[in-house]
């Protein structure tokens, strides 16, 4: 289910991107920082949660961008929130359709969980039968 939902997630999102963009679902780490910027837009799954009455799990996904310049980034992440909040159906091979939601998570306490100064972003919760 997680590899559906990933590409799924891909598949809406890469239409909606610049030309070139990549999308990543690599986790943050601090060689960011000084790693030449390569235009992205990264989803970081951190967090599963299942509901085994309702058939059903909800993945967690930390969406961010990274660019040369900060306006970019933000550029990157605009064209994400608008594709998540499109009303567009998040659809995979071979199952229901699933619903996506913005989360209350703040995301500040996960960049500093993971040891990183904040970033723009937002998180998005996909939840997929199973």
């Amino acid at each position: 289910m997680i590899a559906q939902v990933d590409e799924a997630l891909c598949r809406l999102l890469r239409p909606r991107l610049p030309a070139g963009t990549q999308i990543r679902l690599d986790p943050p780490k601090p060689a960011w920082q000084t790693e030449s910027q390569v235009r992205s837009v990264e989803l970081f799954l951190f967090a599963l949660r299942g509901e085994r009455a309702a058939s059903s799990c909800t993945l967690s996904y930390l969406v961010t961008a990274r660019a040369g310049q900060v306006r970019e980034e933000h550029d990157l992440l605009d064209a994400a929130l608008r594709a998540v909040l499109s009303g567009e159906e998040l659809l995979a091979e071979n199952a229901s359709p699933m619903r996506m939601a913005l989360a209350a998570t703040d995301p500040s306490t996960l960049w500093t969980s993971l040891g990183m100064p904040a970033r723009a972003g937002f998180v998005l919760q996909v939840t997929a039968g199973v």
